[in-house]
């Protein structure tokens, strides 16, 4: 059995060894999260789907992981390199693979396109952070 301490390669690296995506972590370290509802959208990981209005979207793998890391760490500003190193930990990528995926995760969910909501917000050269209130976090005072 794999478990969180095993080798995992630095970003970048070449070492050939297994380590488990993004998800598989974030499932062995909320087990009962089901769902994050906010705004009318749901992001499942579990299943790794996203609803929006009803309606299941598809989003690319490397997009959906990053998703799910913002929201687990929607508390605070999570810096580029912590991103890169979180969601493509096994490979070598540039900053626009983070935009790319960033711009993706918008789309699909449907915010920004008017200008009026946001949900992930962009902390220029520095990070992104997710700013949507989740339901849980608006029966709850931080």
């Amino acid at each position: 059995m794999f478990s969180v301490t095993d080798h995992i390669p630095a970003r970048g690296g070449s070492d050939k060894q297994f380590s488990p995506g993004r998800s598989q972590l974030a499932l062995q370290d909320h087990p009962r999260v089901v769902a994050h509802h906010f705004s009318g959208r749901e992001v499942r990981p579990a299943s790794r789907e996203v609803v929006v209005d009803g309606t299941k979207r598809k989003l690319q793998p490397r997009a959906f992981d990053l998703l799910v890391y913002l929201i687990e760490h929607r508390h605070r500003v999570l810096s580029i390199d912590e991103l890169l190193d979180a969601v493509w930990r096994d490979r070598d990528v540039q900053v626009c693979s983070l935009a790319t995926a960033i711009a993706r995760i918008r789309a699909v969910l449907g915010a920004g396109a008017s200008g009026d909501e946001v949900i992930i917000q962009t902390h220029h050269r520095v990070g992104y952070r997710f700013v949507a209130v989740l339901e849980c976090d608006a029966r709850v005072a931080w």
